[in-house]
């Protein structure tokens, strides 16, 4: 489990770098969901989710999704092309389950991606590379004056 000024990442789970959005591979579907990273950034308090239906089709890098925050309004965008299988009513009428839970009652969606193999080589996954990376964006975005030391 990677971990760096109170942002937890677990291991099992994949990332994408700019998106913060974390994929978990299950069988033949991937599950989809806000890193603690992105939590941070967008400012929490997650107020509002909208996704598309089940059965839609998303290209990778292309919004599947869209949330409002306590800092940020925007696109989720899928790390994996594919069809949606299942979308997490449960996140559409209590927003604050990704606060709660991001990785677990607070996915967004499940995939069925196209050609997982081909794609999932652009995030980060694997103990240590997960922890370097962490600790990298994290230490960009303070440059930035985005996060603050608290």
């Amino acid at each position: 489990m990677a971990e760096y000024k109170g942002i937890v990442l677990p291991d099992d789970l994949h990332y994408e770098p700019k998106e913060h959005i974390w994929a978990k591979v299950e069988g033949d579907n991937a599950r989809f969901g806000l890193d603690k990273f992105g939590l941070k950034a967008s400012g929490g308090n997650l107020q509002y989710v909208k996704l598309k239906p089940a059965g839609g089709k998303v290209k990778q890098g292309k919004p599947f999704g869209s949330i409002e925050a306590g800092k940020y309004i925007g696109p989720l965008k899928a790390p994996f092309s594919g069809t949606i299988v299942e979308v997490n009513q449960d996140v559409i009428a209590n927003p604050g389950l990704v606060d709660e839970d991001p990785y677990g009652k607070g996915f967004f969606i499940l995939m069925e991606p196209e050609n997982i193999s081909g794609e999932i080589g652009h995030l980060v996954g694997g103990s240590e590379k997960i922890q370097q990376w962490l600790e990298k964006e994290y230490q960009d975005y303070e440059a930035k004056g985005l996060f603050k030391e608290e």
